[in-house]
């Protein structure tokens, strides 16, 4: 692949999605289209189809957007989160406040929908260049695609609209279609769009545009979903093996990489860092016009360092690293010492993780009290929360993450670098969930250890139950942050386990040079779960304006 024109690519199209504004279309009502006769000048359409690209929404713009929060892998804090993440984990949500949590999905997603119909309704008899057009048709069919998928994983079955009617319409009438309908659907656009982008390998494609390889990696992330217990109650095992064909096809890709470790030791760090990365699939990107907002320093960084730590790891997802010779925390034949906690672990802990002594911009991560006198300001960690820096700004679970922080950046806000989407180590998870459904437990190992090996963890070699656990548990560590385990506890049907769960921390107290770690650090014990959460409420005014022929989901009522 010619990445380094990819790379050139990049800054031309974002030059273009950030001259967009709201682009042309946006400005001017449907009754002003032919004026401008966008549908029939390729730039012009262009512009529209790139001003969609807007759709893909991302989590470094608001500070509860990263899911995360949502789960057992991480506690949020600040004021925000009251009206919002803890509206959820507190069993608090209802139809009236559940686009807190969504950050108006369905409203946001909808209207980019209405953008794709109004697209293909205009583009009828398109005089455009065909292989231009074809291309572009690729790329609505893909975003229209993935805006159902997103609605799909928060809600399940929604109404399939696939022509335009005015969102402001006092009554519109619509129904729902079934979480299968939605998926098929999503399928077959995908399965269109694979015939009509482009691929990352081909010398025309632009970096930041949807690709054959993207399309297929949609296709394959909606098949697994799909075949998933909560969607898929009779455990139907041609939905598995559909999941297990279209994730292999992507883990199988030659024109993306799973990057090694053994090339680069920070390889797995860096793929959240760097403004391009062989194994990225899909991304989100930004320019420093076009940057992320607030940032994701802003949410992630240590208050020592201007940041607000706001999603901090919790000690449950700390003790969900290995120690390098493979064996939990939990298991006492691990070697493991709760006075010395972070030496030996998988190397994706220290690049994931901020914990106290961990080296960090030139200096170390300090999160410790002094054991005699803990509130003692002048002897706390600047990083604690005592710290005599922006104290109310500290982690509150004794951790902060370092994953996807833009350490180099100087600035704590407006920060640039990719938000990915798909990257090719998921789908090696995935098909190896899928071969674990199907019941060929080999299959699933060698897939599990493709992405242990990379990074220098020993394989598996367990079966059965345990296998599941193990597999559930190097699918945690390997996406956590990315926007998948708030997705996956509620698609296993394994909430109530996880996510009712006390959230907790360490404390780190200094006696002299040495430190003594306590886990009594309770962070939040208002967890509740109720299984009507597995799905979040269609939005009240929503079912209102539809005359009350949207369904509300079970337990909302």
């Amino acid at each position: 692949m010619n990445y380094r024109k990819l790379y050139i690519y990049l800054i031309a199209v974002l030059s273009v999605l950030a001259s967009c504004s709201d682009d042309i279309l946006d400005t001017k009502p449907l009754d002003g289209y032919s004026e401008i006769d966008v549908f029939a000048d390729e730039a012009l359409l262009r512009n529209y189809v790139n001003g969609t690209y807007r759709g893909f929404r991302h989590p470094f713009d608001n500070e509860n957007s990263l899911t995360d929060g949502l789960t057992d892998n991480a506690f949020n804090q600040h004021g925000s989160a009251e009206g919002t993440i803890k509206t959820y984990t507190r069993a608090e949500v209802n139809p009236s406040n559940g686009e807190g949590i969504t950050r108006s999905l369905w409203a946001t997603a909808y209207a980019y929908i209405r953008r794709t119909n109004v697209y293909f309704e205009g583009t009828v008899d398109s005089q455009i260049n065909e292989e231009a057009l074809s291309v572009m048709d690729g790329e609505m069919r893909f975003i229209r695609a993935f805006l159902y998928f997103d609605l799909l994983r928060w809600y399940g079955g929604v109404p399939l609209i696939t022509t335009t009617f005015e969102l402001d319409d006092e009554n519109m009438a619509v129904s729902r279609n079934s979480s299968e309908e939605i998926a098929s659907f999503i399928v077959e656009e995908c399965d269109l769009a694979i015939e009509e982008l482009l691929s990352v390998a081909d010398g025309d494609y632009e970096l930041g545009r949807a690709s054959i390889e993207a399309a297929m990696a949609l296709k394959a992330r909606t098949l697994l979903y799909i075949a998933s217990p909560l969607y898929n109650e009779e455990g139907d095992m041609s939905r598995w093996q559909a999941a297990s064909d279209a994730n292999q096809a992507v883990m199988e890709l030659s024109t993306v990489s799973l990057v090694q470790a053994a090339d680069n030791p920070n390889a797995y760090g860096e793929l959240f860092t760097a403004d391009f990365t062989e194994e990225a699939i899909f991304s989100r990107y930004f320019t420093e016009v076009n940057n992320q907002g607030y940032g994701v320093n802003t949410w992630l960084f240590p208050n020592s360092n201007g940041g607000w730590a706001n999603t901090t790891p919790s000690q449950d997802l700390v003790d969900s690293y290995e120690l390098t010779n493979g064996n939990l925390p939990s298991n006492p034949e691990s070697g493991y010492d709760d006075q010395d906690p972070y030496v030996n672990r998988d190397p994706r802990f220290y690049q994931t993780i901020l914990y106290n002594g961990a080296p960090f911009k030139d200096a170390e991560y300090e999160y410790f009290l002094d054991i005699n006198d803990p509130t003692n300001s002048a002897l706390a960690g600047k990083d604690s929360r005592y710290s005599t820096i922006s104290a109310h700004n500290a982690s509150r679970t004794g951790y902060n993450f370092r994953k996807w922080v833009q350490e180099d950046e100087g600035e704590y806000s407006g920060n640039t670098g990719p938000w990915i989407i798909f990257r090719k180590a998921e789908f090696y998870l995935n098909y190896a969930e899928a071969q674990i459904a199907l019941g060929n437990e080999s299959e699933a190992r060698t897939a599990i250890n493709e992405v242990r090996e990379r990074v220098g963890m020993p394989p598996l070699t367990v079966s059965g139950e345990e296998l599941v656990e193990r597999y559930r548990n190097e699918r945690r560590v390997e996406l956590v942050l990315e926007d998948h385990r708030f997705f996956d506890v509620r698609r296993w049907t394994i909430a109530p386990e996880e996510f009712s769960e006390t959230v907790t921390g360490v404390n780190v107290y200094k006696d002299g040079d040495d430190y003594v770690y306590s886990y009594d650090l309770i962070t939040d014990d208002t967890k509740v779960w109720e299984d009507r959460m597995y799905f979040l409420p269609i939005p009240i005014d929503e079912v209102q304006r539809s005359g009350n022929s949207l369904e509300q989901n079970p337990g909302y009522q």
